[in-house]
């Protein structure tokens, strides 16, 4: 091959070259596609016809709930450092049968049943420092774990969560219901009634949507929810989200004042109302509640 014609042909294998290297550096460079949330993103929710009302929120009788598919129940109701002692019971056939069992806790922040069938709670003992516990017989027994894999409530600031990383965070308002879709992903429900959501364990908070008059509410996936709003003279309406929160649908109502807890498991969903609590169950996606 001449040189004349040798040099053309390296002057276009370096324009090859050169342009395959800046496609390879933009393709590990390009942003990663959008997660299941955005922390970014604030969309703007469709209300339910419901005026917001005044709402005094007693964090002592804040209550929560968990519920397995085979009927496993687990229930307490918060208390104070300095008040009142939370409450725990355990049952089965989904509620119909329960009886208290005793964590010896204070308060009780959290609470959850592992997919083993151990029962958790994180609570606080009478110094208000937050223990997780668990059971692996029932609630017969109860044995500290190394570390917290539940998120909670501040047992001393109403405004203020901890995620299972040990972040603690402030969600920007009064805090009435924690949900975990994971160690980072949480959804809380505000005493103004609007919903918040974070993907980074508390490090940022956003906007997802908004129930007037919202009293509590549990997230089975990043998208879908379950809420009890007073409604329609309800103290405890149903709703459900499929969108995180930006939009929501009247379901049935749950007879009883006041809503205190739900849960839903891959069969059921579950209702607590009333000062002496009564368990409701659904088994058709809250169209209907019957007593268990």
């Amino acid at each position: 091959m001449s040189r004349r014609r040798a040099l053309p042909l390296l002057a276009l294998f370096l324009i090859v070259d050169v342009v395959a290297v800046v496609a390879v550096y933009r393709h590990v460079n390009q942003s990663p596609p959008p997660s299941d949330i955005s922390i970014e993103a604030t969309p703007t929710p469709e209300q339910v016809d419901n005026e917001q009302t005044a709402f005094e929120f007693d964090p002592s009788s804040a209550a929560v709930l968990d519920i397995t598919n085979d009927g496993t129940y687990l229930w307490a109701t918060r208390g104070s450092c300095d008040g009142v002692p939370a409450t725990v019971a355990a049952g089965t056939d989904f509620g119909a049968t329960t009886a208290p069992v005793d964590p010896q806790l204070q308060t009780v922040l959290s609470a959850a049943i592992s997919p083993e069938g151990d029962f958790v709670l994180v609570g606080t003992e009478a110094d208000c420092v937050p223990v997780q516990l668990r059971s692996v017989d029932g609630g017969r027994t109860w044995d500290a774990d190394d570390e917290i894999s539940l998120w909670y409530p501040s047992p001393t600031d109403v405004r203020a969560v901890v995620a299972p990383t040990g972040l603690a965070s402030q969600p920007g308002c009064t805090v009435t219901s924690i949900s975990q879709i994971d160690a980072t992903f949480s959804r809380v429900t505000c005493v103004d009634g609007v919903v918040r959501g974070t993907g980074n364990a508390g490090a940022e908070w956003v906007v997802l949507g908004r129930l007037d008059n919202i009293r509590t509410a549990t997230f089975t996936t990043f998208d879908t929810g379950y809420a009890l709003a007073r409604f329609e003279g309800c103290a405890a309406f149903l709703f459900v989200t499929s969108d995180s929160g930006a939009t929501w649908t009247d379901q049935s109502c749950i007879v009883g004042d006041p809503a205190r807890a739900v849960a839903a498991s891959d069969t059921v969903l579950v209702g607590v109302v009333g000062t002496d609590p009564q368990v409701f169950v659904s088994d058709d996606g809250g169209a209907e509640f019957r007593r268990p």
